[in-house]
């Protein structure tokens, strides 16, 4: 199996990668900035800018030639926390390009070519339960990108699940990673008091995220498709 990680940097996509590992499977992983150190043969790192993909056809081509069985979209940038009425034109936009524009456009490209050679792709989307909520007051262009981004994917999985595309949906709650309390403007007091308010009284864990991508991959899950299934201990 060839499997695309778009986003491989963070506890999350570590946790993702160490679960559904397996040596005969080949995994290409983009990252933005810094390079992972895999010592695997069969882990590929990619660098791509998702704040703009000028420029950059020759590696979403070489990604494309790969044959690709999978695709596990974890991007997710959350800056800029600001309130809505401090956000700069330049913020929002960047947000989009990141988190909605960069991905839908990788994702379309493989399953377009999929499509003209009638090949299955599964796609696990990782979005944020921020959606539910409508988000917070600080993180207006995050909300807009993963909201679109979700419903762009439900689109295309309800036109062409006939043709064995399918695509799942998930959205974190608060899961506790390194990246939770390093978020400009956002703090560890906030997060705790966030904390609180989870029905289960707790936050979640990497594993969470990454037991339910190896369940959506196995052919025990062959059934469920273009659903959205939340993991946030209640909420």
């Amino acid at each position: 199996m060839n499997i695309l990680i778009l986003g491989i940097n963070g506890d999350i996509a570590n946790a993702i990668i160490n679960k559904i590992y397996k040596k005969n499977n080949n995994y290409y992983c983009t990252f933005s900035k810094k390079k992972p150190n895999f010592e695997k043969k069969n882990i590929i790192a990619v660098k791509i800018n998702f704040k703009t993909l000028k420029g950059q056809s020759k590696k979403i081509n070489f990604l494309k030639s790969k044959n690709i069985d999978l695709i596990i979209n974890n991007v997710g940038d959350s800056n800029p926390y600001k309130k809505f009425e401090y956000l700069s034109d330049n913020e929002f936009n960047d947000s989009l390009k990141i988190n909605f524009l960069s991905p839908l456009k990788i994702i379309s490209t493989i399953l377009k070519q999929n499509l003209k050679k009638k090949k299955k792709l599964d796609i696990i989307n990782i979005s944020s339960n921020t959606v539910k909520f409508y988000g917070s007051k600080k993180n207006f262009p995050y909300f807009i990108s993963k909201l679109a981004l979700d419903y762009s994917l439900q689109y295309l999985s309800k036109h062409f699940s006939k043709n064995k595309i399918r695509i799942n949906i998930i959205r974190p709650g608060l899961i506790k990673t390194n990246k939770s309390t390093k978020l400009i403007g956002y703090s560890l007091k906030e997060f705790k008091k966030r904390e609180k308010l989870i029905p289960a009284n707790k936050s979640g864990s990497p594993s969470d995220i990454s037991n339910l991508v190896d369940f959506l991959m196995d052919k025990k899950s062959n059934f469920i498709s273009g659903q959205i299934i939340s993991v946030s201990g209640g909420e």
